[in-house]
């Protein structure tokens, strides 16, 4: 699950081939349901330490009992489902204490719930033109979403980067001479505008970690230019990049390595206070603090606790609440959900929905995940190692566009690639894998 799509479905496919060839058996644990349905025969799911469905594969996708299983498999981005908001366990399920004991409750979704998840997300129209043709749903009369204003032809960008590089030298010898040089980027350049979130997706090693990295300075660019609201980057000293970097903000891919396990909660969020000078005393940065945390729905009462006392999920709202700390409008999510299991995912996806609509806030959301990078993204740019013309390969963008279309239509072999590797929990592709299993083991042992 820490694997890009490709990786993982080249482990997938060598684990299959392993087992049917050696007459292996494998158990297999996963958060992922994508996952299971491209390798297992039967499936077993566990909640808070009990088995509590069991069956199939098929049967289990095709038909799930227990809530917390219908939970699990719509709580998953999908490539082919459009959703404002993602479903969330809670959405199937309760728990209530009956007699002492935790009973768990099946829920059904309300019909003001499916049109929350539903309705019309965001869009924009970069260049009007006269004639325009619906892609998604029509729009109807008496929707209304304050982010969707169009962005017309003139419009500034929020950040522009231009030509980006960021080389790193190969040195080799006693005396450490370089030899040749690393191009993690090779003059990548996009656009990104206020409100708007552009997806940069790409296996690894492709250079989008180190991209996001360079555009806030904490890689140093070896060439190009970063211009936030006008102003580049490059040109600016530390002093001043420390005050720019109030309204940039990054949050990491590792909720546990990114939070400092000696400092509490309330220490965490109130240091970039004091370094931005924000906070009239430490009363009102501790009030200040507890505010972050209900807005990333965690208790104030959390203040004191250190890292080692939360889950996965409840770390990276903490990180969300300690970007949010300086009042930025920019901020990178730096494969912010890769860590944390489907369930817990979809909970931070669509807080930072949330967040984005209620704040105006602009993202760059890295990730090798396609699946997550549609549902949250406008734009998508797509990053692949290309040779240069001195065949060393670097980092570059092979394609740009809007998410949706470069899903439903991808041009480049690289693209419907990394969409054909994602895994695919369709019952159709179910059956499919299901027959080609018992086509392998048959073929296996006849020889």
């Amino acid at each position: 699950t820490a694997l890009d799509v490709t990786i993982q479905a080249q482990i997938l496919d060598i684990l299959r081939r392993l087992r049917d060839t050696r007459g292996m058996s494998i158990l297999f644990i996963t958060h992922d349901l994508g996952v299971i349905a491209e390798i297992a025969d039967d499936v077993l799911v566990m909640y808070r330490g009990k088995m509590v469905e069991y069956g199939p594969v098929l049967e289990i996708f095709e038909s799930p009992q227990h809530p917390y299983t219908k939970g699990l498999l719509a709580c998953r981005p999908r490539l082919d489902t459009p959703y404002k908001l993602l479903p969330t366990v809670d959405d199937f399920m309760e728990e209530k204490l009956v007699d002492g004991e935790p009973v768990i409750l099946e829920k059904q979704l309300d019909a003001a719930r499916i049109k929350q998840l539903t309705e019309h997300g965001r869009g924009r129209l970069l260049h009007p033109k006269s004639e325009l043709t619906a892609m998604g749903h029509p729009w109807e009369e008496g929707h209304h979403a304050p982010d969707a204003a169009a962005i017309e032809e003139g419009t500034k960008p929020l950040l522009e980067v231009e030509n980006l590089e960021v080389y790193f030298p190969i040195r080799r010898g006693i005396l450490s001479r370089t030899v040749g040089h690393v191009k993690a980027v090779d003059g990548v350049s996009f656009k990104v505008y206020r409100g708007q979130t552009l997806g940069l997706v790409g296996e690894s090693g492709c250079g989008k970690t180190t991209t996001g990295r360079a555009i806030l300075r904490l890689i140093e660019p070896t060439g190009g230019v970063v211009k936030y609201n006008g102003v580049d980057l490059s040109r600016l000293s530390r002093g001043e990049l420390r005050k720019t970097r109030g309204d940039m903000q990054i949050i990491f891919q590792d909720p546990y390595g990114s939070l400092n396990p000696r400092m509490t909660v309330e220490s965490t969020l109130v240091e970039p206070m004091v370094i931005q000078r924000l906070g009239t005393s430490r009363s009102d940065r501790r009030d200040r603090a507890a505010a972050l945390l209900d807005e990333v729905d965690l208790s104030p009462d959390h203040l004191r606790r250190y890292p080692h006392e939360f889950s996965g999920g409840q770390r990276q709202r903490i990180c969300i609440a300690r970007a949010l700390a300086v009042e930025p409008d920019f901020i990178i999510c730096d494969e912010s959900v890769s860590a944390l299991d489907v369930s817990v995912q979809a909970q931070v996806l669509n807080l930072l929905k949330h967040l984005q609509e209620s704040r105006g806030l602009t993202y760059i959301f890295i990730s090798h995940d396609l699946s997550v990078v549609k549902f949250m993204a406008d734009m998508m740019a797509v990053m692949q190692p290309v040779p240069g013309e001195d065949g060393v390969k670097g980092g570059k963008i092979v394609e740009f566009g809007p998410s949706e279309n470069i899903y439903a239509d991808p041009k480049q072999a690289y693209t419907k690639r990394l969409i054909d590797a994602t895994p695919k929990d369709d019952l159709e592709h179910i059956r499919a894998l299901a027959a080609k299993r018992e086509e392998s083991r048959t073929t296996a042992l006849s020889k």
